[in-house]
């Protein structure tokens, strides 16, 4: 697996550390080169996996979540110590994903991929989300935030220059998804219960969602024309960045070869 995913960051490499002691990981992936590599990606995923690809409409769609998924799976068998074939997944009535098995309870983790770009959050015991979306132009985003977000976010997008206005949509967007899915409700937890700041350089949780106390919110540095976030249900709590080297996908084969 070192081939694929080293234990150290790359020569010349230096982390993005926030917070004291850093203790959740966020792993930034290029799924740009997999596509030339979709078939040992595939080889990596469960058959209920593949079955989910394959709704997709479009082939692009597909390989995204097979590359995405494969990587999930490689930074997991890393991180738990276990073949990345062998890692079986559940998911939570509300739909949020956990490790079952030999596995269970030995990391919390979350995944979103959009564009070119997949993150990983892996946390030992707080709850975590993350998002990252591929910024594109969308000429009904004030309508957008007015029928989701909360008074105070849409108020402060409303003050915005149209050339500002992107970038602070999705700002807010990728923070709220990822409080969404840190919580475990994710599409049921309704978005104008809490609020975040619209400001891209500064990750704010302005008023909480119901029912939870302590929270760390950051805004992730990420690929150009991109922006992602991470949630994480602890105070004071920071991250570590790594990123697989962008032909990690070439390093699944010998994963492969290795047989059951």
């Amino acid at each position: 697996m070192s081939a694929a995913c080293p234990e150290e960051p790359r020569a010349g490499e230096t982390p993005d550390r926030t917070g004291p002691g850093a203790p959740v990981t966020v792993w930034d992936v290029d799924l740009t080169q997999a596509i030339d590599h979709r078939a040992t990606c595939r080889d990596l995923l469960s058959d209920d996996e593949r079955a989910r690809a394959s709704r997709f409409v479009r082939d692009v769609d597909r390989w995204r979540f097979e590359a995405s998924h494969a990587a999930l799976r490689l930074v997991l068998g890393l991180r738990c110590g276990s073949d990345p074939r062998a890692l079986v997944f559940g998911a939570t009535p509300s739909g949020k994903p956990h490790l079952v098995g030999e596995q269970a309870g030995s990391c919390r983790f979350s995944l979103s991929h959009s564009g070119s770009r997949a993150l990983i959050g892996l946390s030992s015991s707080a709850e975590i989300g993350v998002d990252v979306e591929e910024m594109r132009p969308m000429p009904d985003l004030l309508r957008i935030a007015q029928a989701h977000f909360a008074p105070r976010e849409i108020a402060a997008l409303e003050t915005l220059a149209p050339r500002d206005l992107t970038v602070a949509f999705f700002a807010c967007w990728t923070r709220k998804e990822a409080v969404a899915k840190a919580t475990g409700q994710g599409l049921s937890l309704r978005l104008d219960s809490f609020a975040v700041s619209v400001t891209p350089e500064r990750a704010e949780l302005l008023a909480i969602p119901e029912g939870t106390a302590a929270w760390s919110l950051h805004a992730l540095p990420t690929a150009p024309d991109h922006l992602a976030a991470i949630a994480i249900m602890a105070a004071d709590t920071g991250f570590l960045r790594r990123t697989l080297p962008p032909d990690w996908a070439a390093g699944l084969s010998t994963i492969s070869q290795r047989g059951p």
